[in-house]
């Protein structure tokens, strides 16, 4: 999938989940005080997907209290609005925030259960899906299955790519401008690019060639192979060829045979550096059979950052709402979908297109330090926060995958922090020479 994964749907988001819901329940407090519920504005609702858990419930539900409190409570978009105009329109409170929790690879029955009587059946006007899952098999397939049902209907998803969906997470695009940049600092001009059958590999090579046009002024590229490995045997191709550097792209279950085949076969060592994804780095642990040397890219999806994520994500949700609701073009459209799985009302949310432009036109202040969160209009962050990362020998001689800033990736200066193999040389001059030099 595209949007690898902390993905924060907006629109109807189709996501599998388990049956057990997250009740928002709001006790005898100021919550009740800020948030008047009056009943005669007609409600809005919106859907939110997290990773099934026993013990994060409570983490979840503070945080999805807090975020819809802090619309009341001064947070406006306006100097001087203590509030959000559209809450004068729309009840909009905790309870309207129809939470439940997906297993890791649900099937498409429970998908479409999960559509069907969680989200269609209250009316939801936007789905956030926020799955920060460390494994890429199954669980992509089933959530790009989700994503494809959620476009189809008509309702506008916060996630990775699907004709309505804004995805808050890294995506693939980013991935590979961050992979490409190392080896622009390097001036490795040649490399092959490797995949396995995970879910989302031919959008990665095409982000790759996309990546590499956008490039093609200021520094030239060349993919010498492009290789989906089925079996060991399948890398015989780089063996062949003067592939120093691979980009590859695959789970960490997948990349560990992959590498162990390619130690086999030598073509990883002193003369080769492997550059990997997310997917590969998953939450740091390091199978033995990766070579020291190795760079990769990785971002936070850790349960905390999933937490603050709810935030973020029901923030952009009430900026849209905000901006289509305050539009007069808009007076006579409502963001009550009536969409059912039983043929009784629509089959596609008609407003759904329209609602996610102003989705997609949001501008949300970043927390400290951090660029605002905006989007492209292929609804994929404009600027995304990736880390550099560099497997190293640790202390106890096991390999440990450290941070290095893109800013020391140089191979000539006694300083760097980074850790590769000593002679990244090449048959190719296009090649720099890079020295083992350790912290």
């Amino acid at each position: 999938m595209r949007g690898l994964y902390v993905l924060l749907m907006v629109g109807v988001l189709v996501v599998a989940s388990s049956r057990d819901g997250l009740k928002s329940s709001i006790g005898q407090t100021d919550h009740q005080k800020l948030m008047r519920s009056n009943t005669s504005l007609p409600k809005l609702s919106i859907g939110l997907i997290v990773p099934h858990t026993s013990f994060g419930v409570r983490e979840y539900t503070r945080a999805i209290n807090k975020a819809v409190l802090n619309l009341y409570k001064g947070h406006g978009r306006t100097k001087g609005q203590s509030r959000f105009s559209f809450l004068d329109k729309y009840e909009f409170t905790p309870s309207q925030v129809n939470s439940t929790m997906m297993k890791l690879t649900p099937s498409p029955t429970a998908i479409l259960d999960s559509l069907c009587k969680d989200f269609l059946s209250v009316n939801v006007s936007a789905i956030l899906y926020l799955m920060n899952y460390e494994q890429y098999g199954r669980s992509t397939a089933s959530a790009q299955y989700f994503l494809q049902l959620a476009g189809y209907l008509g309702i506008p998803v916060r996630a990775s790519q699907s004709s309505l969906q804004l995805q808050l997470a890294p995506s693939l695009e980013h991935q590979t401008a961050a992979m490409l940049s190392i080896l622009e600092r390097y001036k490795w001009h040649q490399f092959s690019v490797v995949t396995s059958q995970i879910a989302g590999h031919d959008d990665f090579i095409q982000a790759v060639r996309e990546r590499i046009s956008d490039m093609q002024d200021t520094f030239k590229f060349t993919i010498l192979s492009a290789i989906l490995v089925t079996e060991p045997h399948d890398l015989l191709e780089l063996v062949n060829s003067e592939s120093r550097v691979m980009l590859l792209y695959s789970t960490r279950e997948e990349a560990n045979e992959i590498l162990s085949a390619a130690r086999e076969y030598k073509i990883t060592g002193e003369n080769y550096v492997w550059v990997v994804t997310q997917s590969v780095i998953e939450n740091l642990q390091t199978p033995s059979q990766f070579p020291v040397g190795m760079l990769g890219v990785h971002f936070d999806t850790s349960s905390e950052s999933l937490v603050s994520e709810i935030t973020t994500a029901i923030k952009v949700y009430a900026y849209g709402v905000e901006d289509f609701v305050n539009d007069p073009k808009n007076a006579k459209q409502s963001l009550n979908t009536q969409l059912s799985c039983e043929g009784i009302g629509e089959s596609r949310w008609s407003t759904g297109d329209l609602f996610f432009k102003y989705l997609k036109n949001v501008s949300v202040e970043g927390d400290q330090g951090k660029p605002n969160v905006e989007f492209t209009q292929d609804g994929v962050l404009k600027a995304a926060e990736l880390k550099i990362m560099n497997l190293r020998p640790g202390v106890s001689k096991q390999l440990v995958w450290e941070e290095v800033s893109l800013n020391h990736l140089t191979c000539t200066l006694p300083t760097t922090k980074l850790y590769l193999p000593e002679a990244i040389a090449s048959r190719d001059a296009g090649y720099d020479a890079c020295l083992n030099v350790q912290k």
